[in-house]
């Protein structure tokens, strides 16, 4: 008997849990790539992280890109409501959280397995935005 080896070509897609009342695909970014600029729906978005006077940009497509941008830059333009900033290095999308660790570690859980941690001083902010965030989930 044979064992067949299933091999993806093809990442596995993540799925986001927006609430019903949240509009998709409303706003797009536009990044400058390659010599050229390309648009990536905000909903595409695990996180963002930064770096100095750069920010990683981390879609669900397991895409990284780097823009010139500094988060405080990315902050004023996104939606605080679905994009907390609970770290000084990191905004996250709350649509690919899937859980969060608030006993020692002080972590959230995104949709594509990487661990983000919380800033103590935000720690019971993001705890009652998520808790909101979920009860308008699933409600």
């Amino acid at each position: 008997m044979e064992a067949t080896i299933f091999s993806s070509a093809q990442p596995v897609s993540i799925v986001p849990h927006f609430p019903e009342s949240y509009q998709r695909n409303a706003q797009r970014i536009a990044l400058p790539y390659l010599n050229r600029t390309i648009f990536i729906s905000v909903d595409d978005i695990l996180c963002l992280q930064g770096e100095g006077n750069y920010t990683f940009l981390y879609t669900r497509d397991r895409k990284r890109y780097l823009v010139s941008k500094t988060l405080k830059e990315f902050e004023k333009t996104l939606d605080d409501s679905i994009f907390p900033r609970i770290h000084k290095s990191y905004i996250v999308n709350l649509a690919y959280v899937q859980r969060s660790i608030f006993s020692k570690e002080h972590q959230v859980r995104l949709a594509d397995g990487r661990e983000v941690s919380i800033s103590r001083r935000r720690m019971k902010a993001i705890s009652h935005q998520l808790a909101q965030y979920w009860q308008r989930l699933y409600n």
